[in-house]
């Protein structure tokens, strides 16, 4: 039996996973308590991936709902959408909830690389819609794995100290971590499955050029966040300086008292970009 187009993926970015594990796994300490008293540096990384899912994943929806005659590929890929892992909206209610309005959206300016991926998104999916398949394999599959490990990690590192009866669902969400849950009583795991039988399904209806294309752009796309968390690593820690001093300001207003988030370097906020790419079933 051929290997389906996702295994081919994975075959073609194993070294980039490799290094980003190794790096997780040091860097992951430095980013929770206590280390780091509140989840702010997590919530400007993790920012900078809502224009990467929602770029894609609205040119998903466009694609498939457009009144446009179908084609073959336009079936192939309403064949592989499962709405329930669509991430964007998820992420921008985290985000909401954990920052400011001011820092909810990187500046344009300050992040060429990520705004030079989005572009490259956006004209290369309106080109080659099937290259959604490279997207869709290395976002949502990369959660169920490295995205578990992370999520235990920031529930034991940011959980309340109280003993909470209500429901581990409703707990993340109010601790600005639904990015990582999935509705369901399986918490997403039926959602795997599902979806990994779809590619293998899809895959043997692609041309061998198109499955070219979907690894080489599977390529591109680990190559482009390497990029972006350079990017990141320079400009995050300047944009928490801000907000931090935007606690102080606040807390100096109220009269308040308690704990600003501590200014890490540069290289921890590698980790609150690349995290969830690091993993792969």
């Amino acid at each position: 039996m051929a290997p389906s187009v996702g295994d081919e993926i994975n075959a073609a970015t194993r070294s980039y996973h490799t290094t980003l594990n190794q790096l997780i796994l040091q860097l992951l300490p430095l980013s929770l308590p206590p280390n780091a008293s509140t989840p702010d540096l997590y919530a400007l990384g993790i920012s900078h991936y809502h224009p990467i899912y929602s770029a894609f994943e609205s040119s998903f929806r466009h694609y498939i709902f457009s009144t446009a005659s179908p084609t073959r590929i336009k079936e192939i890929l309403r064949s592989l959408h499962i709405p329930q892992l669509d991430r964007a909206e998820a992420l921008c209610n985290d985000i909401s909830l954990l920052l400011p309005p001011s820092h909810r959206a990187p500046e344009p300016t300050q992040h060429p690389r990520l705004e030079a991926f989005k572009q490259h998104i956006r004209n290369s999916l309106a080109h080659k819609p099937y290259l959604l398949i490279a997207y869709t394999w290395i976002f949502y599959m990369a959660l169920f794995s490295g995205g578990r490990y992370i999520r235990s990690k920031l529930r034991t590192g940011f959980a309340s100290p109280c003993i909470s009866t209500l429901p581990q669902r409703q707990l993340d969400e109010e601790a600005g971590l639904s990015f990582w849950n999935f509705l369901g009583d399986s918490d997403g795991e039926d959602l795997k499955t599902d979806f990994k039988a779809r590619i293998i399904a899809l895959s043997g209806s692609l041309t061998e050029t198109e499955r070219g294309d979907i690894v080489a752009e599977g390529i591109h796309i680990m190559i482009s966040l390497t990029d972006i968390v350079r990017e990141v690593a320079e400009t995050v820690p300047k944009e928490a300086a801000m907000l931090a001093q935007q606690h102080i300001v606040a807390l100096e207003s109220t009269h308040l008292k308690r704990p600003v988030a501590r200014i890490r370097p540069p290289w921890l906020l590698l980790l609150r970009y690349i995290f969830p790419m690091g993993f792969k079933d």
